[in-house]
């Protein structure tokens, strides 16, 4: 397992955290990508054919994202209580009516027909945080791209949901069973 910040991450410094203003969704997966490359040229031990992505709230959105901008890389994706931009990212991106290029570019919904691997999503019925209705749209639109995906809806759970005992044991069966 690896964690990686991609550029865009607070904490780093205000250069490190501005490159993401305004373009989520642009740097942050190949970031990652070259993450995982550089890693597993070093080590050889990491198997790139095994690569996978679990994220929860703007987490759950990127791993989407990984999914979709990165198919070739990422073989598995587990996505809990994703988010669209348009939803819970103007203090990232601005307001849409401002920034209507990068919020397109931004969305994943474009990108559903790229999805090659294997996809879980997992969100609560109840959640305040990142609406349901995000979800409701990428099931809509990796239905009408003809794409394979899994679902767990947890009834009226709200965010706190993706860190329940159900849900990271379900995590742990995805997982091992379509990563081997």
């Amino acid at each position: 397992m690896v964690v990686v910040d991609a550029r865009g991450t607070p904490g780093r410094g205000k250069a490190f955290q501005d490159v993401a203003y305004g373009n989520i969704g642009r740097n942050e997966i190949p970031d990652h990508v070259a993450v995982l490359r550089q890693l597993a040229a070093a080590r050889r031990y990491i198997d790139m054919s095994r690569a996978g992505v679990l994220g929860g709230s703007l987490g759950g959105y990127f791993a989407i994202r990984a999914m979709v901008q990165a198919p070739k890389v990422f073989k598995v994706g587990i996505a809990m209580a994703p988010d669209e931009p348009a939803n819970g990212m103007r203090l990232w991106m601005g307001a849409p009516e401002e920034n209507k290029e990068g919020y397109e570019f931004a969305s994943n919904l474009p990108m559903a027909r790229n999805l090659m691997g294997d996809l879980l999503l997992i969100h609560g019925t109840s959640d305040l945080n990142a609406p349901f209705a995000s979800t409701i749209r990428m099931i809509d639109a990796l239905e009408r791209a003809d794409k394979a995906f899994d679902l767990v809806i947890l009834p009226e759970q709200d965010h706190s949901a993706q860190n329940s005992p159900y849900t990271l044991q379900t995590v742990k069966r995805y997982l091992i069973e379509h990563l081997k």
